[in-house]
């Protein structure tokens, strides 16, 4: 008589007790299909999308954080002339994020008709530890005031605030003072000239 002999595979003996993980069983099923199957390694498709998802969140970072910089300026003002604000030693006119009047530069603009009067106005101011950039001329000023360019507002409280003036007035609303007379922030001298500003 023959015996007819049958041997458990460990595939079945690990089917049964039901050990096989999910993961082997499909492998094992793809194997006797003659199917190759690399379980675990991560495909093309996928890496690709790891990678573009990645740069974009980069590139949505970056727009935020140069958003915050740029609108601190005052009202999206824009600078005329293309020139590039410069209001103290090393162009910042700041000492750590913070506007000092010792590091802004200060044109001195002569809107009376005293002759020489930017130039010793200016004189006094550098005596008095001030920085000081070019004299220049106005006409028609009433009143000592500083003027200011677009994005140089800070500077130019700081400026106003020390000598002891109105607050500064920009530019463009400053009559008889030409933009091209100031890189910034310029001290316009009225009739009384320096009289009654704190130095």
């Amino acid at each position: 008589m023959a015996r007819l002999e049958t041997r458990n595979r460990p595939e079945q003996a690990e089917q049964d007790t039901g050990e096989e993980h999910l993961d082997d069983w499909f492998t094992r099923r793809l194997d006797e299909q003659g199917i190759p199957c690399k379980l675990g390694a991560a495909s093309m498709p996928r890496v690709l999308a790891v990678i573009g998802l990645t740069l974009a969140l980069g590139a949505f970072l970056w727009a935020l954080s140069s958003v915050g910089s740029t609108s601190s300026s005052a009202g999206g003002s824009s600078n005329p002339g293309g020139t590039t604000p410069t209001t103290g030693p090393g162009g910042s006119g700041t000492q750590g994020g913070k506007v000092t009047w010792k590091t802004v530069t200060v044109d001195v603009l002569n809107g009376t008709s005293i002759s020489g009067g930017a130039a010793s106005a200016m004189a006094e101011l550098q005596s008095r530890g001030w920085t000081t950039g070019k004299t220049g001329n106005a006409s028609g000023i009433t009143k000592t005031e500083v003027v200011y360019l677009p994005g140089f507002q800070k500077q130019a409280k700081v400026v106003a605030r020390k000598l002891g003036l109105s607050p500064p007035v920009p530019i463009a609303k400053a009559s008889g003072v030409p933009p091209s007379e100031t890189s910034g922030v310029a001290l316009v001298l009225g009739p009384k000239q320096l009289r009654g500003v704190k130095l």
